[in-house]
């Protein structure tokens, strides 16, 4: 059996909007093809407006928002410990320093979760506001937090430029429209205004994990999988950060690969397709390679200013 090449008209990038794009064998297991824009470097999976379709999670009666909230919870509390919080942190940290002239700034976060990042938000001084699309965490934070979350994407939401700074953790690369995205958070910032955003990154392994995929012709592809897929469908590069921010009207501050493994080490192995027990057994050695060892840079911190 031999791998086939899925059936993409007029490919293009969804980064820089360059036609010129390699498709890779599509894996054998998931039946995805990666692409790679050779102007850019974006990878992204070419099939997904084919097989996914986005349905935010509408207003419910408060009994089923209960249960959203109890869903969502699982996925809240998966982080690995100390590590998301430090992130946080530092981001707050250097975000207020960036609003310094405002005695109170404003901070919005999209895809806000459980509200847990703004709360710490709140104790750096920042006024704060999200919105999600998920129900059930909306209802976690208002439950944990006491936030009033908007529910909804912010293309069906009615707010004003009047924030300092905008966030978007792992949030980018989950959205259909791409462009529209920045376009919304870009109309939400005042002039001068700083948006933060963390992605996942395309790491020198990937680049391995992708040889091995196209040297077997699509059969030994379960990082690729994982990597490219319904949940992570566009990995960036820093030159195609910097691509895709100048287009929308920002002025790119910095670009940092980090090395911030912030799910448990358990879920991701599992999610990998280790089984449970082994997956229990080798998570330890997993947390020790993260915390000493050099291991792929597997999301980029990016701070823009609107111009």
């Amino acid at each position: 059996m031999t791998a086939t090449h899925a059936t993409i008209a007029a490919p293009t990038c969804p980064g820089c909007g360059s036609s010129q794009v390699a498709q890779h064998p599509t894996s054998l297991s998931s039946g995805r093809t990666v692409v790679t824009c050779r102007a850019c470097r974006l990878r992204f999976w070419a099939e997904r407006d084919q097989f996914v379709s986005t349905q935010h999670a509408s207003d419910t009666d408060a009994a089923a928002r209960q249960q959203l909230a109890s869903e969502y919870s699982g996925y809240a509390d998966g982080k690995r410990i100390g590590i998301v919080e430090s992130a946080w942190s530092d981001t707050i940290a250097r975000l207020r320093e960036m609003a310094s002239s405002t005695a109170s700034p404003r901070l919005y976060d999209v895809g806000a979760g459980d509200g847990a990042f703004l709360r710490l938000a709140e104790e750096y001084g920042f006024e704060v506001a999200g919105n999600e699309v998920h129900a059930g965490a909306v209802q976690l934070a208002a439950d944990r937090y006491g936030y009033d979350l908007a529910l909804g994407d912010l293309s069906e939401l009615d707010l004003e430029p009047v924030h300092d700074a905008l966030t978007m953790w792992c949030v980018l690369v989950h959205t259909d429209d791409v462009d529209q995205t920045l376009r919304n958070c870009r109309a939400l910032l005042r002039p001068g205004g700083t948006m933060f955003l963390q992605t996942p990154h395309w790491t020198a392994a990937d680049e391995i994990a992708l040889s091995l995929l196209r040297a077997t012709r699509g059969r030994v592809s379960r990082v690729v999988d994982r990597r490219v897929a319904s949940h992570h469908w566009q990995l960036h590069t820093k030159r195609s950060m910097q691509v895709l921010l100048e287009r929308h009207g920002f002025d790119v501050v910095e670009i940092r690969p980090r090395a911030r493994y912030s799910l448990n080490s358990t879920l991701y192995m599992q999610s990998l397709g280790v089984p449970v027990p082994l997956a229990r057994r080798t998570s330890r050695v997993v947390d020790l390679a993260i915390k000493y060892g050099p291991v792929p840079r597997i999301v980029l911190d990016v701070y823009a200013r609107k111009r």
